[in-house]
Order: structure tokens, then sequence, then C-alpha cells
């Protein structure tokens, strides 16, 4: 999908993004509901961007259940994730939670905990992004049992030319 460009679909996350967390900020779920519909777009942008449409129709696509219940899964261990940012923090050791560095300006860079939550989170969507853009195994399956099946006819002379006697 020549449309669907990565520039596009991190645009379409970061507005997304701001225009859920903007108004909701003052609730607990702000944040996790912002991450969650950034991500939705992210994973399902590429995912499209891979595939097209046929992610969704066609003879090569998943059920909708199976892909939804994917996405439902990686979406609860998104908000686990960072949850666990938010809850686990105080309980980690100190070398896990400093900042690693500071610029000329005073801000502070990020913590090993931070940097390791991040990675999670990408690996997160790469690992997503690989199950709905991979093809149906079932289906790849029967096409290549179909295409090693032999008729009785081609079979029975395989049969026959294997026990021939020289």
């Amino acid at each position: 999908m020549r449309y669907f460009q990565r520039k596009l679909i991190v645009f379409a996350a970061s507005l997304a993004f701001a225009f859920i967390y903007r108004p909701l900020r003052q609730f607990p779920f702000a944040l996790d509901l912002a991450f969650c519909v950034s991500f939705t777009i992210l994973v399902f942008g590429n995912a499209i961007r891979r595939r097209g449409f046929a992610l969704f129709s066609g003879d090569s696509a998943r059920p909708l259940s199976e892909t939804l219940l994917a996405h439902s899964i990686c979406l609860v261990a998104l908000v686990i994730i960072l949850r666990l940012g938010m809850y686990a923090t105080p309980f980690l050791p100190e070398w896990l939670i400093l900042p690693i560095g500071a610029d000329n300006y005073g801000r502070v860079g990020p913590s090993v905990f931070q940097i390791l939550q991040s990675l999670a989170i990408f690996f997160l969507g790469f690992f997503e992004l690989r199950v709905l853009v991979a093809q149906n195994t079932k289906d790849a399956a029967d096409a290549q049992s179909k295409a090693t099946r032999w008729t009785e006819a081609e079979l029975e002379t395989e049969r026959m030319s294997s026990l021939r006697l020289h």
C-alpha cells in the first residue's frame, strides 16, 4: 500500500495519542488508553502497509477472532509493562532507576529500567507485527499437501518402478 508510509503511520499514532490523552489526562487510565490506541495504529498500520487489506479478507487472511485475540493479548501485555514501570519503581534497586546521564541544560536521561521497558514494548510490537503479517500456516500446509499428492496411476507407476529388479 503506497499510501501507508511509515511517516504517515507515526504521525497518525502521535496525533491519536495527543487527541486521547489531552482531554482525559485527569483520569488514571488516560495514559494506558492513549498508548493502546497509538500501539494499535502503529501495529495495524504497518501490517496493512506490508500485506495490504488482504490482512482481513482473502484466501490467506486469518480469522478476525484470531487477529483480535492476538491483539488484545498484546494490549494487555502493553498495559502490564506500563503499569510495572509506574508501580514497581520504588521496589527496584538504585542502580536500575538512576538516570544514566544529564546534558548541559540539566535534563536527565532515561534510567536503565526505562530503557528496558522501551525495548520490551518495541519487541512486543515487533512480535505482534510478525504474527499479523505471517501467512496462515494451515493454508500453506494444505497447498503443499495438494502439490505433493499423487494420483493412483502415478503412485502405482512409482511402486512398480522401485520393485523392478535389474
